[in-house]
């Protein structure tokens, strides 16, 4: 086979492989490529799926959770951890437990310090008339949690109010007086804390910090967005903040502007204290004796605050779901129990699966690839665009290729479905819309809990399906009326056929995944051979050879789920590295690397995890304020840099990584950022 491919790519010229993998992208995306048959899991078994999730029962258990204000380690978190372990115990799953870990905002779990739990008790904010007495409410813990900023603490105020703006530099406070006063800001409270409290003695900040930005920032003006402070606040800065809409802002502002005082009466109980982070974990146990031991894990993040809808009750009703139907069919025989075990859990969004994943060990070892949902649930008024995102380059893995190859399955037959053609797989739920799935098929991108499993530590690789953007994230008006039953189906069909593949994944299932596989290394050819403008010899140099790297990578990534190396594999990579002859001459020469290009890192295995958790970051808390100001890679840049340090890779190569994922930049970005891992004991050099 390796000797009839290599023949075949030398018939062809450049030109018409570039054609052939522009169509092959173009027939993918559109999934004319898959016809009316899956090849990857039997039809039947598509067919059980489709028929047993159940949208509808995915979205009562929604309605139920999206009761509580789901805050890590809180009395109403607690509520909603004892509805899913319910749902799990009533639907068989005798494996459901509820793990435990310190929530005491001093134990260090890799690089996640636990936070304390918070809770609160009550909190009102009133407009006052000129008599002193409550005119208007402003703002109700028990009517709209959202409105008090987590980790706000108890505080009995009555003052004036003045508005700073944004409040984050000095010259927001030039001619006010914010002493034992309420300042009013666009931006979080946790942002200007350490000025207007810590500095200039406000007694205590009202916010109307807007939604996430998208196409509609700033548009709806009755949303009350969550707002935060610290969770390890010094002893100056420990105060509180109110969450108010932009049209409440509005109207306060234009009293101000005219002249007017305004007092507000803020009365808020609420504190800080040891607590217990809760996760759920269930298993469906593996059938196979040797391949039981080895798992595909389900995740998503049971907190966020009332209602928290699509983010992120929406994720865990599907991943519950997707329990339910396939505990159900394998209950009653319609399939057999999988060769691998499928585990489900319910963590704290990041801080959570970073405290899971180190505390224990035993089990994250075991873990093979992750399903994640985050925001799965959107309906059409919240303007979503479902989408299917991938592993980080630096653990490349065919396990994406899959997510993929189903939601592209499923797209084609919603599609068609809406178009008034007859398939099987319409995949609606009764009470749900009846709209083609569209969903984008993308590469990694940052934002919950499946950049913790594949962070370099763990290099767990997965799928990550999520809505964005969403209008309503992070507000009030993340409802249960704005979630699509069918939508929430969809998911949890994408996330179980997947899973179910991986689970019985073994050597007799490489053609067919490499045929997805194959695919997949076409379409990026194609990206590949087009080449952005601008792009210099060199950087077309380094693209390809990261190119065939990467898809090198994902080939070998099948050895991780089969007995042994397969010939298919090495005929496969044949396959690439005669897509890499055809798209352009490699240079020879073996490439000097001097100076600190050539340094080598190997991270410390007694610190592991990301630099940045959820309510701490490691690197801010371990690195002088002025080196962090001059560290130039930030977010997913600085993420993957320390992903692909392995004991190996130069510096220089490091670079080329980056060169190729994210587009040119400095060598010099890479050295500072490792020389500052370094003096904080995160990297060591080895030459």
């Amino acid at each position: 086979m390796a000797s009839l491919a290599k023949n075949i790519l030398q018939w062809l010229s450049p030109t018409t492989l570039i054609l052939i993998c522009l169509i092959s992208g173009a027939m993918w995306s559109g999934n004319a490529a898959l016809g009316d048959e899956p090849v990857l899991l039997p039809k039947e078994v598509m067919k059980h799926f489709a028929e047993e999730i159940s949208g509808t029962t995915a979205k009562r258990n929604l309605d139920q959770i999206t009761l509580y204000h789901r805050t890590r380690a809180s009395r109403q978190y607690g509520k909603a951890v004892d509805h899913v372990v319910g749902q799990l115990k009533a639907y068989g799953f005798d494996s459901a437990q509820v793990m435990e870990f310190p929530a005491d905002g001093k134990t260090m779990f890799g690089t996640q310090k636990s936070r304390m739990a918070w809770d609160v008790d009550f909190a009102e904010l009133w407009i006052l008339n000129e008599n002193g007495t409550k005119e208007r409410r402003l703002a109700s813990w028990d009517a709209v949690p959202l409105s008090v900023a987590q980790d706000s603490l108890s505080g009995n105020v009555t003052a004036e109010l003045v508005d700073v703006g944004a409040g984050l530099v000095e010259s927001d406070y030039e001619g006010g007086d914010v002493n034992g006063k309420l300042v009013l800001t666009s931006s979080q409270p946790g942002a200007i804390a350490d000025m207007a409290v810590g500095k200039y003695n406000a007694a205590g900040i009202i916010s109307y910090a807007p939604n996430q930005k998208s196409a509609w920032w700033k548009e709806d003006d009755r949303l009350v967005r969550w707002g935060h402070l610290s969770s390890f606040p010094a002893e100056k800065t420990k105060t509180f903040g109110f969450m108010i809409s932009l049209g409440e802002a509005r109207k306060l502002q234009e009293r101000l502007n005219a002249g007017q005082t305004i007092s507000l009466d803020a009365q808020i109980e609420a504190y800080h204290r040891p607590g217990t982070y809760q996760l759920i974990s269930a298993t469906i146990e593996g059938a196979d004796p040797v391949l039981r031991a080895q798992e595909i894990a389900f995740t998503c993040h049971l907190d966020h605050p009332r209602p928290g809808a699509n983010d992120n009750a929406s994720g865990c009703v599907a991943i519950l779901e997707s329990a339910r139907a396939m505990k159900k069919m394998i209950d009653n025989g319609i399939v057999p129990a999988p060769k691998r075990t499928i585990r489900f859990i319910w963590p704290a969004e990041i801080e959570g699966s970073i405290i899971f994943l180190n505390a224990r060990p035993d089990i994250a070892g075991r873990i093979k690839a992750n399903i994640h949902m985050d925001m799965v649930g959107g309906n059409q008024e919240t303007k979503a665009v479902f989408r299917i995102a991938g592993s980080p380059a630096s653990i490349p893995s065919f396990v994406p290729a899959l997510g993929h190859y189903f939601g592209g399955f499923v797209n084609h037959h919603t599609l068609a479905f809406a178009s008034g053609d007859a398939t099987e797989f319409p995949l609606v739920a009764p009470d749900g819309g009846k709209e083609p799935q569209i969903a984008l098929m993308e590469p990694f991108s940052m934002g919950s809990d499946h950049q913790i499993f594949s962070e370099g530590t763990w290099g767990i690789p997965g799928i990550y399906l999520h809505d964005w953007p969403d209008r309503y994230i992070h507000t009030n008006f993340d409802t249960a009326a704005m979630i699509d039953p069918t939508k929430l189906k969809r998911a949890a069909y994408i996330g179980s056929t997947t899973a179910w593949y991986l689970a019985n994944m073994d050597a007799d299932n490489v053609p067919a995944t490499l045929a997805v596989l194959r695919q997949d290394t076409l379409r990026q050819a194609a990206v590949i051979a087009a080449g952005p403008d601008g792009v210099t010899d060199e950087e077309n140099q380094i693209n390809l050879r990261m190119f065939l790297a990467a898809e090198a990578g994902k080939i070998d990534s099948l050895g991780q789920f089969t007995a042994s190396q397969l010939p298919q594999l090495e005929d496969a990579k044949e396959f690439v590295a005669g897509l890499g002859r055809l798209l352009g001459k490699q240079s020879e020469q073996k490439r000097l690397v001097e100076g600190v290009a050539a340094a080598v890192y190997a991270r410390n295995s007694d610190i592991q995890g990301p630099m940045s958790g959820f309510g701490y970051s490691y690197l801010e808390d371990k690195l002088n304020p002025d080196k962090q100001s001059l560290l130039k890679l930030r977010g997913e840049q600085a993420y993957e840099a320390l992903n692909f340090v392995d004991g190996y890779r130069s510096i220089q190569e490091i670079h080329d990584w980056m060169t190729f994922v994210y587009g040119s930049l400095p060598l010099s970005d890479v050295v500072d950022y490792f020389s500052a891992l370094e003096s904080i004991n995160v990297v060591k050099r080895l030459n």
